[in-house]
């Protein structure tokens, strides 16, 4: 299979490179445009490109295997949570662990949903209670979202109620952390969640 090259960096692609991506022949490609499976637009010469965020949603829709599940760059995490100290003190255990993880932090929902949505992470650390949009709606709107499959949720949360995990876990989050929690562990979780995604630094 032919891979176009850096693929991460292009915002849309013509019906070959759709192609080569999904293993396929172009004409195949051009019969799912024509069936409205997958969106594309036309240039002003008439040539049919496919913007990056349809081909993705493609994809994912139908549980096809692609290049984009590798991360180029270093692994990304958000922690959302509003209480500060744990925010930092997450921070600083995960740096101290591996220095070129890149982090933000969210203190509420809003926020959490505005720097997921320009960074894409690898993993959330995310809280249940959270001021105005609350951790459950976050994991929703994470999971709904293109690509969001690939994001790992790690919640981490001081509700002691089963049915609170029940619920998050049948949202999309991938663990379920009681407060006060191991920090140990989350950092450990953490790290073999970007292993197993085959997250790489730049070299």
């Amino acid at each position: 299979m032919v891979v176009p090259e850096n693929p991460a960096s292009k915002k849309a692609f013509t019906t070959f490179e759709v192609a080569d991506i999904c293993d396929v022949t172009p004409v195949t490609i051009q019969n799912w445009i024509d069936k409205g499976w997958l969106r594309a637009y036309r240039t002003p010469g008439g040539h049919r490109r496919v913007l990056r965020d349809d081909l993705l949603s493609f994809l994912d829709s139908r549980n096809i295997p692609h290049i984009f599940n590798e991360r180029i760059g270093p692994p990304q995490i958000l922690i959302v949570d509003d209480e500060k100290n744990f925010t930092e003190l997450m921070r600083d255990i995960l740096l101290l662990d591996n220095p070129d993880y890149e982090i933000e932090i969210a203190h509420d929902g809003f926020r959490a949903g505005l720097l997921y949505g320009n960074n894409r992470p690898d993993v959330v650390l995310l809280d249940l209670m959270l001021p105005g949009v609350d951790g459950f709606e976050v994991c929703r709107q994470i999971k709904q979202s293109t690509g969001g499959g690939d994001t790992v949720v790690i919640a981490v949360t001081g509700l002691d109620d089963p049915s609170h995990e029940e619920r998050i876990m049948s949202l999309g989050a991938s663990y379920f952390i009681q407060k006060p929690a191991d920090t140990a562990h989350i950092r450990d979780l953490v790290r073999q969640t970007i292993d197993a995604k085959g997250a790489r630094n730049p070299s």
